[in-house]
Formats: C-alpha cells, structure tokens, sequence
C-alpha cells in the first residue's frame, strides 16, 4: 500500500535548507538498527494505541458499500511525519484526530521504533516492509529542523525533484519509488501534480506470506458468495484443523496465522445481514476482546479466495474527522516552511491477493502540499464459513499493531 500527501505553496523561505539525496541513495539512513526481540517500549505501545485507534476511527468514515482495504499504518505514518510540520491549531486537529502523542521524545521514538520494528522481522519467513520518502521542489529551501527529524526519527529519504517546471518528470520520479518499495504492486499514485506543489510524503508499505497452515488447492471448488446485490460463484478454498476461533453475539472470529507465527490475520464473519451491526461496534477494544477471547478450537475452514485494487482520496474524509484547518487557506506548517502551506490531497492506493498458499498485500499513500489559497478420534468441528461480507485485520501479534484492514463484500472485486 501507499499513501502520498501533496503540499502547495509559494515561494517557501525560512531557514537554510538541506541538500536533499534521492531516495535510494541513504539519504533516509540514520545507521540505527533494532532487535525488538525484547519488551516493547511505553513510546512504542503509545504509538501502536494511537495508530490502531486512527484505524478504526478512519475505517467507520470511509464510505460504507464495496469492498475496502486499507493500510492504516501507511495513513497513519505518513501524517505522522506531515504533524511534525505543524503549529498552532492545525497541529492540535492533526494531533487529535491522529490520537498521537503530543510529547516529542515520546512520539518520535514511538515513531522510529515501530518503523524499525516493521522492516526488522524476526525470521525470513515473510515479507514486511515500509519506507518513508519526503519530495521536495528542487532549490526549495525546507526547515532543516524538519528535515532532521524526518530523517533520523521517520528514517525517511529525501528526493529533489521540480514540480514547478516538470511536474510530470516529478510524477515518473514519485511514482517509480513507490512501485520499487511495492514490488511492482502499487503503480501510478501520483498523477497530475501542479505546478504549485512543493512537497509530496509518501509512505509505502509491502507484506506477502504464506500460511502456517496452506489450502490445498484440490479443495478449492466455484460455491456460492451472497453479496449485498444477490448471488456470485467463485472460488472457495476449504480446510479443516486448529484455529484460533471464537464466538460471539451474532459474529464468528477466527485467526489465520502466517508462516513464523508473528503475524496473522484475523477475521471477523457476521452473521448474515449484521455486518454493518458489528462495523458499529469497532473499537480498539471490541478488536482487543475478540483477538483475546480466542482459543483453539477444531474448525472446518470455508474462504474465498479474492484480489482487488483501491485509491482512496482521503481530503474530504479526513476534514471530516476533525483536520480540516490543514487543506484551508491558513493552514499553520511553520515548522516545515515561514511561507505558508497546505495539503491539497492524501493518495491512498492499496494492493490485496488472497489465496491458497498465503497473502500480499501492498500500499502507499502520498500528502500534497501545494500553494495555499488437541484433537480427539472423531472431533468435533466449528463450521466457519465464510460465504458472505466479512471483515478482516493483518496484525502483528508481537505488537497488536493492526497493519492492514477491510472488508470483503463481493470476491469479484
């Protein structure tokens, strides 16, 4: 997954600016290295509480038909870095709606070692990454504060590009990154930039594992999926075995972990016509209550197995919550600039192919700123088939950290 932040503005003066180094080029290096082997720390758990409640809370604004899937992680992170740059009341509606912590030491080292933790994994046996990049208009002098705090706590790169005079070249640039970091997965994120543009954020986010646990493909067959608009037949993989499962009022819950055990994903099936009951009760803790009131059960496992691609816009869903100051006229990033600034877009682009043998999933997401204006003989199964609109979380079970989300509502896309 991916998200970009586009940021408009005039001429931006303010303090000496840096040399910027194209990304790839270790620009974004801070030669710190982690081992999160051990206790997390109460920066780091701070952090995850923030970015897990940003999550839920962005999941139940975005528009509630078709299916979703989303990084809140990438989101997250990404405005992240874009309130390190803020003041005034635009930093306290980014603060609130991000429930970030408004101490420095606390948010940026939460910051930097849950990035490390994610590019850190404890084994070969999957695939995480995420990186950050910062696109500045080319002789465009940024605060060096700014700079160095993107640098050293986000670990990000910073790339010179021009905007002003060759907004597509600076596109191509942007663009070509986001799809080395996705694996070719997120393609085209940023497109028809103005020439007013000054920054662009982006953060991007790459995962794919196998299960545990893999469908056979043998027992893959076309069934029934009843979707909001009538019937579908597609492709539903079949097992049976030891799940982490759990039963609740009018929903199933089961977690499906990924080769190495750290990560998993979890899926939360309604029963049918419920599904928008259950969406109204997301919380951190409803989430937290399910993932901890499972226990291994033996369950007879039914999955469809579905790839879809989305872009979000995330302007008018973000406003909504609460950070609205940040696309206006008076917007308030002196931190990054003395000239004034503002958002004039969030790109969300996501990426998800479910199958037999496991998951990928990728994302990334862009802010523009521009110019401001144990079983017995014959045991018993739990039937857990999942044959119409769930919802379903990648999380990092070391953490709680909740990496990706969404909803199936149709396998076909």
């Amino acid at each position: 997954m991916v998200v970009a932040m586009v940021l408009v503005s005039g001429c931006i003066g303010g303090e000496n600016g840096e040399t910027a180094t194209s990304p790839g080029s270790g620009g974004g290096s801070s030669g710190i290295t982690t081992d999160i082997g051990g206790l997390i720390s109460p920066q780091m758990e701070e952090t995850i509480a923030s970015s897990n409640s940003f999550a839920l809370d962005l999941y139940r604004t975005l528009p509630d038909d078709g299916n979703m899937f989303i990084s809140p992680y990438s989101i997250f992170t990404a405005l992240a870095m874009v309130y390190e740059g803020a003041g005034g009341k635009t930093a306290e509606e980014i603060g609130a709606v991000l429930h970030i912590p408004r101490e420095n030491l606390t948010r940026r080292e939460g910051m930097r070692e849950l990035i490390l933790g994610v590019n850190n994994p404890a084994s070969d046996a999957y695939v995480l990454r995420t990186a950050n990049a910062v696109w500045v208009q080319k002789d465009y002098p940024v605060k060096r504060t700014y700079i160095s705090i993107l640098k050293k706590f986000y670990l990000s790169e910073v790339g010179e590009v021009d905007f002003k005079n060759d907004p597509r070249g600076a596109e191509n640039q942007i663009n070509r990154w986001v799809e080395e970091q996705t694996a070719g997965k997120i393609r085209e994120l940023v497109s028809g930039l103005s020439p007013l543009t000054r920054l662009v954020i982006t953060n991007a986010i790459y995962f794919k594992a196998n299960w545990s646990r893999r469908f056979e493909p043998q027992n893959t067959r076309n069934e029934i999926f009843y979707t909001p608009n009538g019937t579908v037949t597609t492709p539903m993989m079949h097992q049976k075995g030891r799940f982490r499962y759990m039963e609740g009022e009018h929903f199933q819950a089961i977690d499906l972990p990924y080769e190495d055990g750290r990560l998993s994903m979890v899926i939360i099936l309604p029963e049918r016509g419920r599904l928008k009951e259950i969406e109204g009760k997301l919380t951190p803790e409803f989430v937290d209550d399910v993932v901890e009131g499972m226990k291994e059960e033996n369950v007879k496992l039914t999955l469809p197995k579905f790839r879809f691609e989305r872009r979000y816009l995330l302007k008018g869903v973000l406003a909504s919550m609460g950070m609205g100051k940040a696309f206006s006229d008076d917007a308030d990033f002196s931190g990054i600039s003395d000239k004034p600034l503002a958002i004039s877009q969030v790109i969300h682009k996501t990426f998800i192919s479910v199958a037999e043998n496991g998951t990928e999933a990728a994302a990334a997401t862009a802010v523009v700123m521009t110019v401001a204006a144990a079983p017995g003989t014959n045991p018993e199964y739990k039937v857990f088939k999942a044959d119409h609109p769930f919802l379903f979380f990648i999380i990092d079970r070391k953490t709680g950290l909740i990496l990706f989300m969404g909803r199936l509502m149709d396998p076909g896309g």
